[in-house]
């Protein structure tokens, strides 16, 4: 049996690798602390603008952008698992009962075994920390100290990781304007227009829209949804799932207001401390995502190795301890990271089931990120959208590509149905929005 430290992290890092969507795509690893703490770094996005200066002034300070930086208690992350005598006289699966092997023949085996259990063990935890901070902002974190109390949920001591933003609330969870499940094709497209719209006053271009599989349903069996990505002569994105090498779906793409998202369809579950098995990501879940939104940094372990505390400076540490009074060897694997997001209000999520209430609005809580977003949010979502009562007068795309300021432009989107524009977009901005809408409303000859 391998028992030396350093053989055992040269080990698991040989291992064949376990690919974690969310982590690897969103948060991927980071700096490793050669401390008890980790560091994280935020940056807090604005969008200033610099001043005209008359021609003797050498210039004019710009307040900096918010930047922030934390020295986290890493929580530990310590599974183990125990061989006994008895399992070393137990042959392996699919070995011959005649095979003739001893019980120490098969302790290397066993420790492999328990190995690759443990460190997938381990990535599902830092997989479940990810997720967790895309849908409410923060990582729960009960630290327990037996593995009863663990499985009953009691007598545990609570820590948090809390990333939110200015106003002490999460701020990125969008209200749909209306029963999402109820929408027409051209309604639920807006709603895309809107989230998307939000990011980009933010300042972040998310890439990526990823939704659990009732909301992917939902979707791609809405023939007026498919009918609108699937125009011949329309480059409006590319409907065609795939199935990537890790179990998710990428769905194609489609262009919102001028941006390409990748749709992925993301279901996996796992088993929890209590035995049940439970999603990563809830049910009716969408969340606008941006690849590299985040990281993952990780604090040294440290640990008793003979009559001394050594420390190990690794993402995953595996540990291998004998005792000759239980007859038994343990293997146990420790890992302290802390994933974080780069920008606290860098993503939006939503969730199909929630109600919509009258004027819900994003950053309503308090949670959203400075410069009256969260009015801007409000204005977005008061409306549902929905063409105007009546027959309205079209324009044609050489009516509409003529008009050069925003106001008419606004004013004639109000007027067949597409509402929540502002005077924030850019003329060439609001100009799509309202050719793209017309046409999914209306149809393509609406617009000859």
């Amino acid at each position: 049996m391998v028992r030396n430290t350093v053989t055992l992290v040269n080990t698991i890092k040989k291992m064949q690798p376990v690919i974690t969507f969310f982590k690897d795509r969103y948060f991927p690893d980071g700096r490793v602390y050669s401390s008890e703490k980790a560091l994280i770094e935020i940056m807090e996005k604005g969008k200033k603008i610099a001043p005209f200066v008359v021609p003797v002034v050498d210039g004019i300070p710009v307040v900096r952008d918010g930047y922030r930086t934390d020295m986290i208690d890493a929580p530990y992350i310590i599974p183990k698992g125990a061989i006994t005598a008895k399992d070393l006289e137990k042959k392996a699966f699919g070995e011959s009962p005649e095979s003739g092997r001893a019980p120490a023949d098969r302790e290397n085996e066993i420790e492999a075994e328990l190995l690759v259990d443990l460190r997938d063990a381990t990535y599902r935890r830092h997989e479940l920390m990810c997720t967790e901070i895309v849908t409410t902002g923060k990582v729960e974190i009960k630290q327990y100290a037996s593995a009863e109390d663990a499985a009953t949920g009691e007598n545990f001591v609570p820590a948090q990781l809390t990333y939110f933003g200015k106003g002490g609330a999460f701020g990125n969870r969008y209200s749909f304007s209306g029963d999402f499940s109820r929408m027409s094709a051209s309604e639920k497209i807006q709603e895309f227009y809107k989230m998307a719209r939000i990011l980009r006053k933010r300042g972040v271009r998310a890439t990526d829209i990823v939704m659990t599989s009732d909301v992917s349903m939902l979707l791609f069996s809405d023939e007026e949804f498919l009918e609108f990505y699937n125009k011949r002569d329309a480059k409006t994105g590319d409907i065609n799932a795939v199935e990537t090498p890790d179990g998710v779906v990428h769905n194609g793409t489609i262009n919102v207001n001028g941006t390409v998202f990748h749709l992925f369809t993301y279901d996996e579950a796992y088993e929890d401390l209590d035995g049940k098995e439970k999603e990563f990501l809830p049910e009716g879940t969408i969340a606008f995502l941006k690849p590299g939104m985040g990281t993952t940094v990780y604090a040294q372990v440290t640990f008793v190795k003979g009559e001394a505390f050594q420390s190990y400076a690794e993402k995953i540490v595996p540990r291998v301890v004998a005792s000759e009074k239980n007859n038994t060897v343990e293997v146990q694997l420790y890992s302290r990271p802390v994933p974080y997001p780069l920008d606290v209000d860098g993503w939006l999520v939503a969730n199909i089931y929630d109600q919509a209430e009258s004027g819900a609005s994003l950053g309503r809580s308090g949670g959203g990120s400075a410069g009256g977003e969260g009015d801007a949010g409000a204005a977005a979502h008061s409306d549902a959208g929905s063409p105007a009562d009546g027959d309205p007068v079209l324009k044609t795309e050489d009516e509409i590509n003529a008009m050069s300021t925003k106001a008419p432009l606004i004013a004639y989107a109000r007027s067949i149905g597409l509402t929540g524009l502002t005077d924030a977009s850019s003329v060439a901005e609001l100009k799509s929005a309202v050719l793209d809408y017309q046409e999914s409303a209306y149809g393509p000859e609406s617009l000859d």
